[in-house]
């Protein structure tokens, strides 16, 4: 009997909104998912989807409105106790998108990067503080001396490194990657690509990685979760959902992926999803259905026989 994998993220129903009481706008609606202990889930969607918004609702950057959210079988939404607080500042990390913005520009590179050591409450004498950081650049690529560096002294790149060195230094269980190469260059996107994998494989990291380009995710994630609009529409594993997409989303995602054959690219078929096409009422609401094993879409109880017909 195969061993059971263990959960270290469960988000159940959950429910982020923004503005005021008399005009809330919800961001995310009851999605639910889990990751598993080891692995990279993705999480894909256009622009405005709600897949950041539900990176830092994890990481309590943002409330919740609803719903849970579990850590290592702990719920750490809502108002929790301090020593759980520092604990999951501690364990869980983000990578933020743009390297340019997300480091502090009047900051050596070695303060940025020990930052959160201060901020835990780690109690560690400077020399203990030099040699995290130095070996936290090392693992990433960096030399130790960079950390006498400003940030506007490196390229993007090297500046992205220097933000996953940040996240490291924490030594985390869990870290949130938040389009982490989206503003890098076509050229530097593999390099930190296979950097994370390498981390992962080192020390058994754990992934959420939120991405827009179906295409990347594929190559670093094991489950992939497609969002439109705050809800999670389509999950799979990476090549089943690659093989067998059936929400119509998903498919219009997949046909935007470009193709390094330029005869290919110009005879492909953009899809344009409408949302109109569903057609439901109120006796004819989407519910969430496993199709096949570990292959989870949205949708009624009339589009569910035509996409069992597809297997």
């Amino acid at each position: 009997m195969a061993e059971e994998r263990k959960k270290l993220v469960e988000v159940q129903d959950l429910t982020v909104r923004f503005g005021s009481r008399r005009h809330p706008f919800t961001a995310v609606d009851q999605v639910s998912f889990h990751i598993y202990q080891g692995e990279t889930f993705g999480l894909v969607g256009e622009s405005g989807s709600g897949k950041t918004t539900i990176g830092r609702a994890i990481i309590r950057i943002h409330p919740t409105a609803g719903g849970k959210i579990l850590f290592d079988g702990k719920q750490i939404n809502g108002r929790i106790p301090k020593a759980l607080d520092q604990e999951v500042t501690r364990r869980i990390q983000m990578i933020f998108q743009d390297p340019m913005s997300s480091l502090n520009e009047r900051a050596k590179v070695g303060y940025i990067v020990s930052e959160g050591l201060y901020a835990s409450g780690h109690h560690l004498s400077e020399e203990e503080r030099k040699a995290k950081v130095a070996k936290a650049l090392s693992d990433v690529g960096l030399l130790p001396e960079f950390a006498s560096r400003f940030p506007h002294e490196f390229s993007g790149g090297q500046r992205q490194r220097i933000g996953i060195a940040r996240a490291l230094v924490m030594e985390p269980d869990f870290i949130i990657a938040d389009e982490p190469i989206s503003a890098l260059d076509v050229s530097i996107r593999a390099q930190v690509l296979n950097l994370l994998s390498q981390l992962q494989k080192e020390r058994n990291l754990t992934y959420l990685f939120v991405a827009h380009d179906l295409s990347v995710v594929r190559f670093i994630c094991d489950r992939i979760a497609v969002i439109h609009k705050g809800k999670i529409v389509e999950l799979a594993e990476s090549e089943e959902l690659f093989a067998h997409p059936l929400h119509p989303y998903t498919r219009a995602l997949l046909s935007a992926i470009p193709q390094p054959d330029p005869i290919a690219e110009r005879q492909k078929k953009l899809i344009v999803y409408d949302p109109s096409c569903h057609n439901y009422s109120k006796t004819n609401q989407p519910h969430w259905y496993e199709i096949v094993p570990g292959h989870f879409i949205l949708a009624s109880e009339e589009e569910l026989e035509a996409y069992r017909k597809q297997f």
